[in-house]
């Protein structure tokens, strides 16, 4: 039998007009699977091809940029764009200006740096380094009003522009502690910035690395200042550490901190819940050697652990400095896959990024490369095969995505720019103009999610979230850390040909996990922390296996009726917030570690105990739930 099927494919937008004659000795029901497996091999493949919008979409004077950043500052909807150049500022010379582009909602942007002041033209005269003058983007909501702040690191002072919400930007940085109040300035180079909750105290803390110097650990004190706590926990360390990435290695609801060496070798600190951090980097197996830069963190082979994709300099160093890849599990120590794979020689590496580019339900893999020495390598996009076949595989799809770029590049920005569901990608070059790769667009699903703390910091930051729908269960961490940069955006997923989803988990910073029903596909959704179905309200940061130490909280029952029992060691002093930030109670208990708290004339819901020794100024935080 011979069947022709002329126009099958001109329904599917973006594809197109294919003629395909198929030859069937089967069933119908055959056909109809040899015809679906190619309609979507045709989809599949076009998802991939992005196309070089730069010049179209206004960003095109964008030249030699380092650190790059999304949030919407604006809060008019869409993802706005913050880009620094690498050199130092001068003003006869446009490419060195950093440059806010604010979103105009039909695939273009408008240059409002000087409107919004954020042009970074104050700074004192920076040295000449061999690997820039000016670094990360990294944008954060630390003081929890409801708009996205701005930090930006430099040879010398940083720079953290507050958001005054009216389009404009105050820095703050040496009001807040971050830079010295003396006005002495360094010279070393500050390189990455991670921002995550340390202490679940529902404000954002912040560890600044250094290429040549010490690295910089910060507490944020919930007014607005920071303390630096580097040398107390041990990690004001000089490691010539690129990038840091956050999140809970050992399942003990406390977000650890992994740290990406030049020169290694990389160190894992796991968070003891006390304000220390101990080494763990041999435990989990983590302690790659060659000469790290960026790192990607995602769960790409869909086994509900989170792997982690390590850049090295293959061009320098040869086998003993390929890329590096941990198949993430319960316990360590963790193996290197990444040979294996296929996903270890990309030339001299810096940017990566998980992200689902063909939005079939699982990640791919984007690198960005270059150097001096290694000039004209191209950019590496490796598709993830795991819903075509059952199993991770990479293939190599650079050339045929058109992400093969051969610029010198450095950092990657992945984001929905034009808010059709498809993720578009920017990537600074050194000196070139950056690419903006826009995606085409695909007849595949898509959901958008947004999230909303309430005890937790503002954005979530370091939540876990969990989409279950048929084309499988998909897992993404919400920390929008990229080399160089640190967003504010929804996390995306791809749903394939579903039309929606069967419900969505999160496990919040320090343990809570709610559950909301699903809906259909193809939108953004806000999910607000205490608004779902209450699964757990394990957010202590002992676990079961664990005994209570000294200067540890526990606190009991939850969910609490007329009173809430805790244990503390020492003199203790607590403070407790409702789920809107507004202080309900408070009160101390010297010398006693066993108290109760009366919580009978609290409303039910959902509130944040702080408790602190009032000496050393050390603190633990617990959500806590009232119900009757």
């Amino acid at each position: 039998m011979q069947t022709c099927l002329p126009n099958c494919l001109e329904l599917v937008p973006g594809l197109r007009k294919t003629t395909m004659t198929v030859h069937l000795s089967a069933s119908p029901k055959s056909f109809l699977v040899v015809f679906l497996t190619m309609w979507f091999w045709v989809i599949e493949s076009k998802a991939q091809v992005f196309e070089n919008r730069t010049f179209d979409a206004g960003i095109d004077a964008m030249w030699q940029g380092h650190g790059i950043g999304t949030a919407d500052f604006d809060g008019d909807g869409d993802l706005d764009v913050y880009i620094a150049s690498r050199w130092k500022y001068d003003p006869f010379n446009p490419r060195s200006w950093n440059r806010l582009y604010q979103n105009n909602g039909d695939g273009t942007f408008s240059d409002v740096t000087e409107a919004s002041g954020t042009r970074v033209d104050f700074l004192p005269e920076l040295p000449t380094k061999v690997f820039g003058n000016k670094f990360s983007v990294a944008w954060a909501d630390y003081d929890r009003d409801g708009d996205p702040d701005l930090l930006l690191t430099n040879v010398g002072p940083e720079v953290l522009f507050r958001n005054n919400g009216d389009g404009t930007f105050t820095d703050v940085a040496t009001q807040a502690g971050l830079n010295p109040v003396d006005g002495t300035t360094d010279d070393f180079e500050t390189a990455g910035v991670t921002w995550f909750d340390f202490d679940l105290d529902g404000y954002l803390d912040v560890y600044l690395s250094s290429w040549n110097g010490p690295n910089r650990f910060y507490r944020n004190r919930g007014d607005g200042t920071f303390e630096n706590i580097g040398e107390e926990t041990g990690l004001d360390l000089i490691d010539r550490t690129w990038m840091t990435m956050a999140w809970d290695v050992d399942g003990d609801n406390l977000t650890d901190l992994y740290l990406a060496n030049d020169f290694g070798p990389n160190k894992l600190f796991l968070n003891e819940g006390d304000g220390s951090f101990r080494d763990g980097t041999a435990e989990w197996g983590l302690g790659d050697s060659g000469e790290s830069m960026g790192l990607a963190l995602g769960d790409a082979s869909g086994d509900g652990f989170l792997d982690l994709y390590i850049t090295n300099n293959a061009v320098r160093g040869g086998n003993s400095m390929l890329n590096t890849f941990f198949l993430g599990k319960g316990q360590g120590p963790l193996q290197d896959e990444a040979q294996a794979f296929g996903i270890a020689n990309t030339d001299w590496a810096w940017g990566t990024e998980f992200f689902d580019g063909d939005l079939d339900g699982d990640l791919d893999l984007l690198v960005v490369n270059g150097a001096l020495i290694a000039r004209g390598t191209a950019n590496r996009y490796f598709r993830n095969v795991y819903q075509e076949t059952g199993q991770l595989d990479w293939q190599d799809i650079s050339a045929a995505s058109n992400t093969d770029g051969t610029a010198e590049s450095h950092s990657l920005l992945v984001f929905d720019a034009n808010d059709d569901g498809s993720p578009d990608v920017i990537i600074t070059n050194w000196d070139e103009p950056l690419y903006y790769l826009e995606h085409p667009g695909t007849p595949f699903s898509w959901l958008k999610v947004a999230l909303e703390g309430t005890a937790s910091n503002l954005n979530g930051v370091g939540a876990k979230v969990f989409l279950f729908s048929p084309t499988g269960t998909q897992m993404r961490h919400n920390n929008g850390v990229d080399f160089l940069g640190q967003n504010v955006q929804p996390v995306m997923f791809g749903l394939g040909l579903d039309a929606g989803y069967d419900r969505i988990e999160v496990i919040w910073p320090g343990g809570m996990h709610e559950q909301w029903d699903g809906g259909l596909a193809r939108q953004t959704i806000t999910l607000r922390q205490g608004t779902g179905t209450l699964l757990a309200t394990n957010v202590g940061s002992l676990t079961p296996s664990r005994q209570k130490d000294a200067g540890s909280v526990e606190v009991y029952p939850i969910p609490a009726k007329d009173r809430l029992i805790v244990n503390a060691a020492g003199d203790t002093n607590w403070i407790a917030h409702d789920a809107l930030g507004r202080k309900v109670a408070s009160g101390n208990a010297e010398h006693d570690a066993h108290f109760t708290i009366d919580v009978s004339g609290w409303p039910p819901g959902f509130y944040l105990l702080r408790v602190f020794d009032p000496i050393t100024g050390k603190s633990e935080s617990r959500t806590l739930v009232v119900a009757r």
